[in-house]
């Protein structure tokens, strides 16, 4: 038969492991700076493909003004956003049924 069992092989988007343990040191790191507070109206990401840090993450404050936050993954710029903006408001159910 030949074939092996797949089974405990994990797939990984980085070359190495090293790759991969510097990326979560530097997410690590930039978590650690944050502000520890919601300064942010809203953020968006923004894809940067083919550049070390594919993803950036562009906060809006208060006063109208962004920054930018460089990302490896997707999901962190996405934490960094939910991490720095409010949650949105409960959203009303009121007209959330079926037509007959």
């Amino acid at each position: 038969m030949g074939h092996k069992d797949a089974k405990g092989k994990g797939y990984s988007i980085f070359r190495s492991a090293a790759e991969e343990a510097e990326m979560r040191e530097r997410d690590g790191r930039q978590r650690a700076e944050e502000g520890g507070h919601m300064s942010c109206t809203h953020g968006r990401i923004v894809s940067n493909p083919r550049t070390a840090t594919p993803f950036t993450a562009v906060m809006t404050r208060e006063n109208g003004s962004t920054f930018e936050v460089p990302f490896a993954t997707m999901s962190g710029a996405e934490a960094f956003i939910r991490r720095n903006t409010p949650s949105p408001s409960a959203r009303s159910t009121t007209y959330d049924h079926g037509r007959d």
